[in-house]
Protein backbone atom coordinates (compact mmCIF):
# COMPACT_ATOMS: atom_id res chain seq x y z
CA UNK A 1 0.00 0.00 0.00
CA UNK A 2 1.21 3.64 -0.85
CA UNK A 3 1.30 5.46 2.02
CA UNK A 4 1.33 8.72 0.26
CA UNK A 5 -1.54 8.01 -1.89
CA UNK A 6 -4.65 10.10 -1.36
CA UNK A 7 -7.76 9.30 -0.83
CA UNK A 8 -11.39 11.32 -0.39
CA UNK A 9 -13.15 10.74 2.82
CA UNK A 10 -16.80 12.17 3.40
CA UNK A 11 -17.50 13.28 6.99
CA UNK A 12 -20.15 15.32 9.48
CA UNK A 13 -18.30 18.29 11.03
CA UNK A 14 -19.30 16.75 14.26
CA UNK A 15 -17.26 13.91 13.10
CA UNK A 16 -14.18 15.49 11.79
CA UNK A 17 -14.29 17.94 15.36
CA UNK A 18 -13.82 14.07 16.96
CA UNK A 19 -11.24 13.57 15.18
CA UNK A 20 -9.28 16.57 15.91
CA UNK A 21 -10.04 16.10 19.40
CA UNK A 22 -8.55 12.56 19.70
CA UNK A 23 -5.51 13.65 18.35
CA UNK A 24 -5.53 16.71 20.38
CA UNK A 25 -4.29 14.16 23.07
CA UNK A 26 -1.39 13.02 21.23
CA UNK A 27 2.34 14.38 21.09
CA UNK A 28 2.36 17.90 19.41
CA UNK A 29 5.31 16.63 17.12
CA UNK A 30 3.46 13.90 15.90
CA UNK A 31 0.47 15.50 14.71
CA UNK A 32 0.68 19.22 14.11
CA UNK A 33 0.84 18.31 10.63
CA UNK A 34 -2.05 16.62 10.40
CA UNK A 35 -4.24 18.68 12.37
CA UNK A 36 -3.02 21.81 10.07
CA UNK A 37 -4.27 19.97 7.00
CA UNK A 38 -7.11 18.65 8.29
CA UNK A 39 -8.07 22.49 9.14
CA UNK A 40 -6.79 23.98 6.05
CA UNK A 41 -9.27 21.73 4.41
CA UNK A 42 -12.24 22.29 6.11
CA UNK A 43 -12.44 25.60 6.44
CA UNK A 44 -12.14 25.70 2.90
CA UNK A 45 -15.24 23.75 2.44
CA UNK A 46 -17.02 26.11 5.07
CA UNK A 47 -16.62 28.98 3.40
CA UNK A 48 -19.49 30.63 1.60
CA UNK A 49 -18.92 30.75 -1.78
CA UNK A 50 -18.18 34.33 -3.25
CA UNK A 51 -20.35 36.40 -5.14
CA UNK A 52 -19.76 36.29 -8.67
CA UNK A 53 -20.76 39.22 -11.22
CA UNK A 54 -22.85 37.25 -13.84
CA UNK A 55 -21.73 40.37 -16.51
CA UNK A 56 -18.14 40.53 -18.39
CA UNK A 57 -16.40 43.71 -17.41
CA UNK A 58 -17.34 45.42 -20.55
CA UNK A 59 -21.13 45.10 -19.80
CA UNK A 60 -20.35 46.56 -16.32
CA UNK A 61 -18.38 49.47 -18.07
CA UNK A 62 -21.61 50.14 -20.53
CA UNK A 63 -24.15 49.86 -17.57
CA UNK A 64 -21.19 52.54 -15.61
CA UNK A 65 -21.50 55.01 -18.92
CA UNK A 66 -25.34 54.69 -19.30
CA UNK A 67 -25.82 55.32 -15.64
CA UNK A 68 -23.55 58.53 -15.43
Amino acid sequence: MNEKQEISIRLTLGEVNQILEALGGLPYRQVYQLIGKIQGQGEAQLQPPEPTNSFSPEVQQEVQVVND
